[in-house]
């Protein structure tokens, strides 16, 4: 599946709903002291999206140190998000595209029939204070998991000088 949105593009902004305190999140102000990291994932309590959302936690710190804030976005309700965030011990906020609006913005909503009906394609994209997209990965296949050290790598080179 490829996306609409390209690097060098201004990424869509968008309002929703978190479990974190915040309550809800706005990438344009999300951005405004550094760069956002947009992680799209299929679904709680998934066996590959459990493993991506652990390798997040585990470098939550080295991305927090460049400057960055983890954005996972995934089409379940904020209930499912609120349980899953607690049983997987995450340190930042899941937040909810229940209607996939903006998963089908970025290009990558899945499915027309069976389990990834209305699901998010697994995906990355690195968007500076700027609103621009400095990075993109789209899974061919949504068992596949993105190179986290490129992520932080485009995190470094995307934060302003």
């Amino acid at each position: 599946m490829i996306g609409d949105i390209e690097v060098g593009e201004k990424a869509p902004d968008f309002d929703l709903p978190t479990t974190d305190a915040a309550g809800r999140v706005v990438l344009s102000n999300a951005v405004k002291n550094g760069v956002a990291v947009i992680i799209f994932y299929p679904a709680d309590w998934g066996m590959m999206c459990a493993v991506e959302m652990s390798s997040f936690r585990d470098m939550f710190h080295d991305f927090e140190k460049a400057g960055a804030i983890l954005l996972p976005i995934g089409t379940n309700s904020t209930i499912s998000h609120r349980a899953w965030r607690e049983q997987m011990k995450l340190q930042f906020g899941l937040l909810s595209d229940f209607d996939g609006r903006v998963s089908k913005r970025y290009g990558v909503l899945m499915g027309d029939e069976g389990y990834l009906k209305g699901r998010s394609n697994r995906a990355v994209f690195v968007i500076d204070s700027e609103m621009i997209v400095r990075y993109k990965w789209i899974a061919e296949d949504p068992a596949f998991e993105p190179d986290y050290l490129a992520i932080l790598d485009a995190v470094r080179e995307a934060m302003p000088v």
